[in-house]
């Protein structure tokens, strides 16, 4: 079979029921034509394979708190959300995650939840919910909630009454007596740590024992071993979903169950670089991914999701946050009853990532998927900083290309699509839970406050983000050339405007389900080609290194000698311009440079 027959033999496969090869087979002469014909355009690439939404849009991140503020108190909100709507039919984005807007008293910003069928007053109530969702849904975009399973605020109701030990509540936490000592003197039950710093065991005075958080003391964990809390969990999705959202994003979920043996203690990690109160001193086999155990409960929320299927035919998705550390782990989550696992690989590029190093963690993403999954893409998020810090300012071109180019679900989180920077944090202004338990001269180390700053729309005061004099995080110092209405409004090329042709591209066959095939490769150039068959080729190609590149992309699998610049990053010489016939023997790419190339000879 030669390697072209192969890939139609593939794509075939994934677009013409197997019924139609039965057909040929054992029927007539006219119902066999009829499938002949059907076997040949999908040959051809005109009947594509059937996907859900979540598969052909991009996912894009909103910090709520960062986002819009319309009340001017300095904090963004739902109301601001609904105002900026329209932002994300320009960009051609249809979906959005929403990170956490329900009642909390903000210990975590929003991931401390008081109550998990209302809105915090911070960001609205329940009718502003509902107007959001319907406006959204107007303009064709899905909305995604975060679903925050691990943990409560320890003021929430639940926790109060299980301190009571009220017999509904008394076993919804993880509680533990504590191991005595002399005097009537008591510690911890184990060594277990918190990811924000020491035990991870709190003792409560009115209950006579401690309870367990992976978190702040005030994130008490939720005990999954009770049935009845299980149903209170499942009842909140019901509760979301009957207000149309259309799909769940799930917080930490490896923490999710710990080992019902509390005399257990986890094992040193051997790190030198670390003291005996941070997380990571241990290794974590008691208290993470203890999979039998979070699918049963991932299984029962798949099916209160697939109850509303049922009910319209509409695919409601689901998204897990999965550190994913083995190519096993990576399997078993795709197996799961999650539509997919966030891949986080491309969190880690930093200023020495070139072009093998890209290669090297996209073919991770691609490598060992079970059948049917679907791969997805992650710059950064609210817990990283951001990937245009990380890399390098001059590359947020290069590397909005390559999201939106690769084959799989991008997210995008706010401000990307501009280039936003962190912003420079003191101690002082700093307000996150996890780098304020270090001391000055390290915190910036663990604050997630840098890739947290509001959303920078204009070249007004405050960044158009809110027409109070303050905001509860402070503003890039580069607002007034970095923001949504100045890009927009350039003559000529700026980043905004290249994610935005880039995201309409991804509306072509070959970007929405074709072919994924590396190219070129090298210590600076990472490329690759993106075809459906009967649709035009695609070849990217994005110098992610620190010198020149000169290449031949002539040999396979471009197989051609000529193409057209269909877009670039902006920093091109005249040569690759925007529709500009490229020679594709010798392709010159300075550092930070990127092209797409639609190829116009190939066989």
């Amino acid at each position: 079979m030669t390697a072209m027959t192969k890939d139609k033999s593939q794509h075939f496969c994934s677009t013409v029921k197997c019924q139609c090869l039965v057909l040929l087979l054992t029927a007539g002469c006219v119902a066999a034509a009829v499938c002949v014909a059907l076997l040949s355009t999908a040959v051809r690439g005109r009947m594509p394979p059937d996907m859900e939404w979540w598969q052909t849009t991009i996912i894009y991140q909103i910090y709520p708190r960062s986002f819009m503020d319309s009340n001017n108190d300095g904090i963004g909100d739902i109301r601001g959300i609904i105002s900026k709507l329209d932002h994300f039919t320009y960009l051609n984005v249809k979906a959005i995650w929403i990170s956490p807007v329900y009642e909390s008293p903000m210990k975590d910003f929003g991931y401390d939840i008081s109550n998990f069928t209302n809105v915090s007053p911070i960001f609205g109530n329940l009718t502003d919910m509902a107007n959001l969702t319907e406006e959204a849904h107007k303009r064709g975009l899905k909305v995604i909630l975060d679903f925050v399973p691990n943990h409560s605020s320890n003021l929430h109701m639940w926790f109060n009454e299980s301190v009571k030990r009220t017999p509904r509540y008394k076993d919804y936490y993880v509680w533990r007596d504590g191991i005595a000592g002399p005097n009537g003197t008591h510690s911890p039950p184990n060594n277990w740590l918190s990811v924000f710093k020491n035990s991870a065991w709190e003792w409560n005075e009115e209950r006579k024992q401690y309870y367990y958080h992976a978190f702040l003391k005030e994130q008490p964990d939720l005990n999954y071993r009770n049935p009845a809390l299980v149903e209170e969990m499942q009842n909140a999705l019901r509760f979301w979903l009957e207000r149309g959202v259309d799909g769940f994003r799930i917080d930490a979920l490896p923490y999710l169950f710990e080992v019902t043996n509390t005399s257990w203690n986890e094992p040193k990690s051997n790190r030198t670089d670390l003291d005996p109160t941070q997380y990571d001193y241990l290794t974590h086999p008691y208290t993470q991914n203890l999979m039998d155990d979070m699918y049963k409960v991932l299984a029962g929320w798949r099916d209160v999701l697939d109850e509303y299927e049922n009910l319209d035919e509409k695919r409601r998705f689901m998204v897990v946050e999965a550190y994913t550390k083995t190519t096993a782990e990576k399997i078993a989550w795709y197996k799961s009853a999650a539509d997919m696992p966030f891949y986080f690989g491309l969190l880690n590029i930093n200023k020495a990532c070139g072009g093998s190093c890209i290669r090297d963690i996209v073919d991770e993403a691609y490598k060992d998927l079970p059948a049917n999954a679907w791969a997805n893409f992650v710059f950064g998020n609210h817990d990283n900083r951001r990937v245009s810090t990380k890399k390098g300012p001059e590359f947020v071109n290069a590397l909005n290309m390559l999201l939106l180019t690769l084959k799989g679900t991008p997210t995008t989180y706010y401000g990307e699509e501009i280039g936003m920077l962190d912003v420079n944090i003191t101690y002082n202004q700093s307000v996150d839970p996890q780098g304020k338990v270090y001391n000055e001269s390290v915190f910036l180390k663990y604050s997630r406050d840098p890739e947290r700053s509001p959303m920078q729309w204009s070249n007004d005061t405050m960044a158009g983000f809110t027409n109070s004099t303050t905001s509860w995080l402070p503003v890039g110092s580069n607002y007034r050339t970095i923001n949504v209405e100045t890009e927009k409004d350039a003559e000529g090329f700026s980043t905004i405007k290249l994610y935005r042709t880039l995201a309409k591209l991804r509306e072509e066959p070959p970007f929405r389900y074709g072919l994924f095939k590396t190219a070129v490769v090298n210590n600076n150039t990472y490329s690759y080609l993106r075809h459906a068959f009967d649709f035009p080729q695609y070849l990217i190609a994005i110098n992610f290194g620190s010198s020149t590149d000169t290449s031949d992309y002539t040999k396979a699998p471009v197989n051609a000698e000529r193409g057209v610049v269909v877009a670039n990053t902006g920093n091109v010489n005249a040569t690759y311009n925007v529709n500009s016939n490229v020679d594709l023997s010798r392709i010159t790419l300075n550092s930070a440079e990127g092209l797409v190339i639609k190829i116009i000879n190939a066989p």
